[in-house]
């Protein structure tokens, strides 16, 4: 007997769209009947005229507060934002502090999202110069999505890779002990730390010229930031990890895709190693322009890029030269981003992301640089699938679980500041208006939200692949 129907919506699955019931028993879903009798259930949701898709995994994201801070991002804040948004899986990096780096630090950070995500979560580890086997094969056994190795940037310099080949091949070589998957932020530290000194010797060179500040423009210095983070340290980086990985045939997944030359690169080891990479939902969106304009709130890494850059990555993830789109949220409050407008140096990089990552991928369909079908493959079925969760996640099969979301093209919504739940209160989509809005979203066949509110608690549990 089946537990919820819905009925007659659009069901958008990867490479093609049509009319359905869906219907949902346990927690997952039984059957698809696009045509013959209706199904039945206790409760029976019209989707008539509107559009239905898989719960969006996202592979990238952060909750810097989960433990220690009460001023950041906790497991409430973070995944209730993401229920917003349509996300009904995360998949959460390891920098905050502490960092996901033994199991004993994994444990405890499952133990609260246990008790306080609103989403399915999972939990990708960090390794780095300091890790030992027995750390890589415990968490592995406890269920690690991936191990990210961070090359250049990552926060604590203790974590970071850097230029030391031996680490990379060792790290390298223990990830594909356990098969796992690593997780690889690009970049070169030694150039960006040139460039970086650089720039700012610069800086203040153009205000002795200027000490009384009567410039008529003053730039944001997001342009100034961007130019220390080229397109060349992340190739750097990628030819650097790509070229070990043939040697150990570990499994790479490439983060924050953000260049046409990044996606080439990719493309020339993909023969040599097993590859997967992914693009920012806000290298998709913005442009350089547009992020000179936010000031603090346009600096993210990698920087935002032109427009022609921006255009390439959407072709990319149209026709699947790049595997998924991600949110990076990476939630810098308020009130630390606005420190920025004096000295860009003073701020973190980063935006928020998680409850904007529909309407981001649904404002692409608006311009024509994404179908429906695209969406469904870049934000829910790829990301599953390279992390090992597929079809359990990111999938409309019978067999699945049953999250989805259920949107409305006929009711537009016009993004603000004040309904977003992460702590950074804000959004750079602020004033943008979407086509199409998020009626409902289920998580295992369970109402989570509805009209732009919280229907259910916390009930999320860890997934592992």
């Amino acid at each position: 007997m089946l537990d919820l129907v819905i009925k007659g919506g659009l069901v958008v699955q990867p490479g093609e769209a049509f009319i359905a019931d869906i219907g949902i028993a346990g927690g997952t879903i039984r059957t698809i009947r696009r045509s013959g009798d209706p199904l039945t259930a206790p409760t029976v949701v019209d989707a008539a005229g509107k559009y239905v898709f898989p719960g969006i995994v996202d592979a990238h994201m952060h909750i810097p507060g989960y433990f220690l801070s009460s001023r950041l991002d906790n497991f409430d804040s973070a995944t209730s934002a993401a229920a917003l948004g349509g996300v009904t899986t995360i998949m959460i990096m390891p920098t905050e502090d502490p960092r996901t780096v033994t199991p004993a630090y994994f444990a405890r950070k499952r133990r609260i999202g246990e008790q306080q995500s609103f989403v399915d979560f999972c939990i990708q580890a960090m390794v780095s110069p300091q890790t030992e086997r027995d750390e890589v094969e415990g968490m592995a056994a406890m269920g690690a999505i991936s191990f990210e190795l961070f090359l250049a940037y990552g926060g604590n310099p203790g974590f970071i890779i850097g230029n030391d080949d031996y680490e990379l091949f060792r790290l390298l070589q223990l990830v594909r002990e356990v098969n796992g998957v690593a997780g690889i932020t690009p970049h070169s530290g030694t150039l960006i730390s040139k460039l970086t000194e650089l720039e700012r010797a610069g800086e203040i060179a153009r205000r002795y010229k200027d000490p009384r500040g009567k410039a008529k423009v003053l730039p944001s210095g997001v342009r100034e930031f961007a130019i220390t983070r080229p397109t060349l340290s992340e190739g750097l980086g990628i030819a650097r990890a790509c070229t070990v990985a043939a040697e150990t045939g570990t499994r790479l997944h490439l983060r924050a895709l953000s260049s046409r030359h990044s996606v080439d690169l990719v493309h020339r080891f993909k023969d040599a190693a097993p590859l997967s990479s992914e693009v920012m939902t806000h290298h998709l969106l913005f442009t350089e322009g547009e992020a000179e304009v936010f000031g603090p709130y346009g600096k993210i890494v990698p920087p935002i890029r032109s427009k022609a850059e921006r255009d390439h990555l959407r072709a990319c993830i149209k026709d699947g030269r790049i595997d998924m789109a991600v949110s990076d949220h990476s939630p810098v409050l308020e009130d630390d981003k606005e420190d920025g407008w004096n000295d860009i140096w003073q701020t973190l990089p980063g935006m928020p992301g998680l409850q904007t990552f529909f309407p981001s991928m649904m404002a692409l369909v608006d311009e024509g640089a994404l179908d429906l079908t695209d969406v469904a493959r870049s934000c829910a079925e790829q990301p599953a699938k390279h992390f090992g969760l597929y079809p359990r996640k990111g999938a409309l099969v019978v067999g699945a679980d049953a999250d989805l979301i259920v949107a409305d093209p006929k009711k537009p919504v016009i993004l603000d500041n004040v309904s977003q739940r992460s702590r950074a209160r804000y959004t750079t989509m602020r004033g943008r208006k979407v086509r199409t809005s998020i009626d409902s979203v289920y998580l295992r066949g369970t109402l989570l939200a509805q009209n732009g509110k919280l229907a259910a608690g916390p009930g999320g549990r860890f997934v592992k692949p």
